[in-house]
């Protein structure tokens, strides 16, 4: 059993379990002022079934959990090089706030980081969340070199790309876990480099764990060229409604320029504003300027959201 660290505040820092999940939503509701048992559910969920991705924590004291963190270790998103840890949503109870609370939890998550020889956390926040702004500087993170955008999930008309269908407009259909050999094969032509692994547990997430199934392929003469992996929450950096987040998109090199990425996308919009989901996000390096004019072609624009960054020190020997 893992042991209770407690900080110089009293309050015992300790790993989350599934008996946790109602104390979890009652403080959520409590900070947030609605209900996202879903959210935490589907968490709580998969970091029993894959324990090595999740690291989520509980700030404890004599009256109970007066604090909660979810993050996880995420390989290449983004398009992102080497492993970090994602800190997905932090809370602590309104009357224990501005007591360390916060920073003991930080604490607790860098050093399982850097246990795991994870070298840096990342995140996101709305810049009109000040008390979350003031956090996130308290705790040393910083502007990251990546640009948020977003897009309001309904039909508009788009103006003309390079991507423009030359024959019938392709087959596009939801993503199968018997996609992943062909999806590695993809991103090995687009990257240069052997990312299985993370396409692996990419493919297990977006299949199980986001809320709805919304992840597609894009096939040519039965042949899958193009992919995208979405996620559905309704957690993840503060969304309180339900919110789409579109991880790794790729279209094979040979078949570029031809309408398949847009295929995609198109689909995926409508299929999103069916379920009612109201925006899709993605986050991009500044300097991947085709795929920034690409996606800003096709109706994405910066969103209200940054991206935050912390390097992590060194793990000390012994």
């Amino acid at each position: 059993m893992e042991p209770r660290k407690t900080d110089p505040t009293g309050v015992a820092i300790r790993s989350l379990t599934a008996d946790d999940l109602a104390a979890v939503v009652a403080l959520d509701r409590k900070i947030t002022g609605t209900s996202r048992r879903d959210y935490f559910e589907k968490r709580l969920a998969a970091a029993i079934r894959h324990p090595s991705r999740h690291l989520q924590l509980a700030a404890t004291g004599p009256s109970g959990m007066i604090g909660f963190l979810l993050a996880r270790t995420a390989l290449g998103e983004y398009g992102r090089v080497g492993t970090a840890g994602v800190l997905e949503t932090v809370g602590v109870d309104p009357g224990a706030q501005g007591t360390g609370i916060g920073r003991a939890m930080m604490a607790g998550l860098e050093d399982r980081l850097r246990a795991r020889d994870v070298g840096s956390i990342v995140t996101q926040a709305d810049w009109r969340n000040y008390g979350m702004l003031r956090f996130l500087h308290g705790a040393g993170f910083s502007l990251a070199p990546r640009q948020i955008l977003a897009r309001e999930v309904h039909r508009m008309p788009l103006p003309g790309t390079d991507e423009e269908i030359e024959q019938t407009p392709p087959l596009v259909r939801h993503l199968r876990a018997t996609d992943l050999e062909m999806i590695q094969r993809i991103d090995r032509r687009l990257t240069d480099q052997d990312r299985s692994v993370y396409l692996r547990a990419k493919l297990d997430e977006v299949l199980e764990e986001s809320a709805i199934a919304v992840s597609l392929v894009v096939e040519d003469d039965g042949f899958v060229v193009g992919f995208a992996m979405v996620r559905v929450d309704f957690g993840d950096f503060g969304h309180v409604q339900p919110s789409a987040a579109l991880d790794t998109i790729g279209v094979d090199p040979g078949f570029a320029h031809k309408g398949f990425a847009r295929a995609l996308l198109t689909q995926m919009i409508d299929n999103l504003s069916a379920i009612h989901v109201e925006s899709l996000e993605t986050e991009v390096s500044r300097t991947s300027f085709e795929l920034l004019r690409f996606l800003y072609r096709f109706g994405f624009s910066p969103s209200q959201r940054l991206a935050f960054e912390r390097r992590l020190p060194p793990k000390k020997a012994g």
